[in-house]
């Protein structure tokens, strides 16, 4: 008897979770700060290994449904996608000084009242010329300098709608986008270039720790960006 509460429970609570998941999408930034969402009925979240990442731009997850028009939509026209409380950005329109990622989705957590910050690969027109430059070279540096940007994972963050061409511009927390959100406190500034390698310092793991401790970012919030990197704290 005992055994068959048991089973029950835990059936009655797969039940509930699988009815109260909250699967959505707003199709813009607009539409996100103004918290219009669209609701869908299941999502399934793969997630890609690190060697496809590699070769992919850095992106974690691609999204899909079942259904082939809403797997389009998802694709090619959806802002972010939200399960549960997690959020999903697709990084398809994003750029960063007139560069961008491969398609596919990345995870991300709200700071501020409507801004969005996530981590990736990093890219601009620094990443470009090596990754241009590594490709005259051949295939295995080609390979080295994809594996290379990987590890350089760092963090952007959105905070204004497309232009006229639906491209979202982005913008990298570097020094100085730091030193602006901490610059009251010399202890974590202290501690931030204690980190001398430039390179290192603009790291997702060493800044997101350093934002936490400001209050930038909401307690834990910034483990769910480490998590993904497989480097949690």
């Amino acid at each position: 008897m005992k055994r068959l509460r048991l089973f029950l429970n835990v059936l009655l609570m797969s039940i509930s979770t699988s009815v109260f998941a909250q699967y959505r999408y707003c199709s813009s930034y607009e539409d996100f700060c103004a918290n219009k969402w669209t609701k869908l009925d299941t999502v399934y979240c793969e997630s890609r290994s690190k060697a496809k990442q590699t070769w992919l731009g850095g992106n974690d997850f691609k999204l899909t449904t079942g259904d082939e028009a809403t797997d389009k939509i998802l694709k090619k026209e959806a802002f972010i996608v939200m399960d549960d409380d997690t959020l999903y950005l697709n990084t398809r329109s994003l750029r960063y000084e007139k560069t961008q990622f491969e398609n596919g989705y990345t995870k991300a957590i709200r700071v501020g009242k409507n801004e969005l910050m996530f981590v990736n690969m990093k890219i601009g027109k620094e990443a470009q010329t090596r990754m241009i430059a590594s490709m005259v070279m051949g295939t295995v540096a080609s390979a080295i300098n994809a594996n290379s940007m990987m590890k350089q994972q760092v963090c952007y963050i959105i905070s204004e709608g497309a232009d006229a061409k639906g491209r979202i511009p982005i913008q990298l927390i570097d020094d100085d986008m730091v030193e602006k959100e901490i610059s009251n406190n010399s202890d974590l500034l202290k501690e931030y270039y204690s980190e001398k390698d430039n390179d290192k310092r603009i790291r997702a793991t060493h800044v997101i720790p350093i934002l936490e401790k400001a209050g930038k970012i909401a307690a834990g919030k910034g483990s769910i960006l480490l998590q993904a990197l497989g480097e949690q704290k």
